[in-house]
């Protein structure tokens, strides 16, 4: 009896709990913003303390992927949020490309009997995106004394891979993490429904809007806002040096500082 009792209890948790709405950010008014910038940053997955969104019965990548397949989530071209892909065109992105060679004709010569053919490979997002992007704005609130964050936006990355070479980190697209028009369904209402494994406490539930509010993540930041008000994948720097230049640089910082602290600490 207490089984059963206890196993109804369960399932009506759970049904409560995909009924959820994301709790919208506290308003602000402008008044009270005395400084604002944004800044882009990099949350690595296979980082120990982020590999919880990696959970195999629910990855984040798959949550995200899987919401743009189903029109749930609106894919962008970049971080300013203005174009947007099309199904077809989003069914396509981050697909890598590898040469096959294929023996046509046997008692040819070595360049006469094969043929090279440019194969694509289906996009698998949970083996294929290993870093996320996101996009946030920090201002600072006078009348409560402290800095504020707000997730604008979330980019998965893939490496993406050309004929064989590596390509470097790419952006698939950009998700609206909060669109605070309302005016479309944004990651926010998508995550708050879906649980990831809480290392914590196994048995309380805990959301991937959970995970990012309370900003349970480990991240770098590779930009901040800058004079030129460019984005960052129209940074000149950026598309000089590349993105997986200035990530690895950003890491290598990260890194530096961590050591740092960790040999104050002790």
């Amino acid at each position: 009896m207490n089984r059963l009792v206890l196993f109804l209890v369960l399932v009506l948790s759970t049904m409560v709990y995909g009924q959820r709405q994301a709790i919208p950010p506290q308003q602000m008014r402008e008044a009270d913003v005395a400084v604002t910038k944004r800044t882009w940053r990099v949350i690595d997955l296979n980082e120990r303390q982020n590999q919880v969104a990696k959970w195999p019965k629910n990855p984040l990548s798959r949550i995200l992927y899987q919401a743009a397949l189903n029109g749930q989530l609106i894919p962008y071209v970049d971080d300013s949020l203005t174009r947007i892909y099309d199904l077809e065109t989003f069914t396509n992105l981050g697909s890598n490309t590898f040469l096959v060679k294929k023996l046509t004709n046997p008692n040819g010569t070595e360049d006469e009997g094969y043929t090279v053919d440019t194969v694509a490979d289906l996009f698998n997002p949970t083996t294929k995106v290993s870093r996320l992007m996101i996009m946030e704005e920090w201002y600072f609130d006078t009348r409560q004394g402290q800095m504020r964050a707000q997730i604008i936006a979330i980019a998965p990355l893939y490496q993406r891979t050309i004929a064989g070479i590596d390509a470097g980190y790419m952006p698939l697209c950009w998700f609206k993490y909060h669109d605070r028009f309302n005016k479309e369904t944004d990651c926010r209402d998508v995550l708050v429904n879906q649980l990831m494994y809480n290392s914590g406490n196994p048995y309380q539930k805990f959301s991937y809007d959970d995970w990012f509010e309370q900003r349970n993540f480990s991240s770098f930041i590779i930009k901040e806002s800058n004079m030129y008000d460019t984005f960052l994948m129209d940074d000149p720097e950026v598309r000089k040096d590349g993105l997986e230049a200035l990530i690895k640089a950003a890491l290598l910082k990260y890194q530096h500082a961590q050591e740092e602290n960790d040999a104050f600490e002790h």
